[in-house]
């Protein structure tokens, strides 16, 4: 998968890889820097009057980026030895990076005046700022960084293998899925089979009670989606289970009432008609809004899963797993699912062979 440019980049992207040696001659990359929010100036040379008032701007705060575990960085795109001349003669306080080419490239980083990112602790984009005064720019960035959840060491002894990735969808985006959803909608349902073991689909109250809105492939909000997830959680999920995913399911939009609305414990990929199911996704539209709601994994702990509006929930969709009842407001969630080609082969050669006795209507 080809890397987005800077100037596609938006929170929720990964940033291109870095690597290259600090003014001081000692080297630096983005791997030892993963676990501490970045916030990264990037210059094209370092007596760029821009980029020194910008980075002195930044050394005045410091203490506050720290207080925050989060690194300031200058990164240019000079050749090392003129980077390690100039801080022996101008030391201060930001380490000074010259960055490897790659990384301006891939960033399609080409510009006199310097551009500030801000990154969490998993090197994603939280901010992207320039084009505002230093002070404005120093204060959007430690606003970035200040709102991080921290959530301090501890033993954990039951953990379930999920990955939550935040900052899939921005917030606006949620609002206008939210209000899709309320243009269309249809009684939510689950696959089963009949007496003769064919599959059907169901719609049950008392094991599922949910109203779904199913966005076509044809539609342009199914693009955007679409692009949301390859830029933003494929990555990640390479990364955290080797998984090569090359198929997303359908995409729905699903809406749980306070009067209890709720999805039992279940598994996504039980019937052999979803076998070829791999991973879920359950991304938050509206987290603030309701009570209740939250994603159970009883196979691991009885911790309650909440991701934030527009984050992200992935996991196995052998996990046993259930939505609890709804108890105030309303909760909207998108949900999908992925595989890879293999399963692929297997979901096609499953329908092929069992054309006729489908469910009739994408099991959710």
């Amino acid at each position: 998968m080809t890397h987005p440019s800077i100037g596609m980049l938006a929170p929720g992207d990964p940033a291109p890889f870095c690597y290259g040696l600090t003014g001081t001659g000692t080297f630096y990359s983005f791997q030892a820097q993963a676990g501490r929010p970045a916030v990264v100036i990037l210059a094209r040379r370092l007596d760029s009057a821009a980029a020194s008032r910008l980075a002195a701007a930044f050394a005045r705060h410091l203490d506050a980026f720290a207080e925050c575990d989060a690194d300031v960085l200058l990164l240019v795109n000079q050749e090392p030895v003129s980077v390690c001349q100039h801080w022996l003669a101008n030391p201060g306080r930001i380490t000074v990076v010259a960055g490897n080419a790659d990384f301006f490239r891939q960033s399609a980083f080409d510009q006199d005046d310097p551009l500030v990112l801000a990154l969490d602790r998993n090197l994603r984009v939280l901010a992207r700022l320039e084009g505002m005064d230093e002070d404005t720019i120093v204060t959007a960035a430690l606003s970035a960084v200040a709102t991080l959840p921290i959530e301090r060491p501890r033993d954990i002894l039951l953990p379930a293998p999920v990955l939550l990735v935040p900052n899939l969808l921005d917030r606006r985006f949620c609002t206008a899925l939210i209000e899709r959803h309320q243009t269309a909608n249809f009684d939510s349902g689950f696959a089963t089979a009949d007496a003769s073991g064919a599959a059907r689909y169901k719609v049950d109250h008392q094991k599922k009670k949910r109203r779904d809105h199913l966005i076509e492939t044809d539609d342009p909000v199914h693009a955007r989606i679409l692009d949301a997830m390859t830029r933003r959680c494929l990555p990640e999920l390479r990364k955290a289970f080797q998984a090569d995913v090359a198929h997303f399911d359908r995409f729905l939009i699903a809406r749980y009432d306070s009067d209890g609305g709720h999805f039992r414990r279940h598994r996504d990929n039980g019937h052999a008609s979803l076998a070829f199911r791999q991973f879920a996704i359950s991304i938050n539209l509206n987290a603030e809004d309701y009570d209740g709601g939250d994603l159970l994994f009883p196979e691991y702990n009885s911790h309650r899963y909440r991701p934030a509006t527009g984050a992200g929930l992935v996991f196995s969709a052998s996990l046993l797993h259930e939505a609890t009842p709804v108890t105030r407001g309303t909760r909207f969630v998108l949900l999908t699912f992925m595989h890879n080609a293999e399963a692929e082969a297997r979901r096609l050669a499953f329908r092929t062979k069992n054309a006729g006795c489908m469910p009739v209507v994408a099991p959710a």
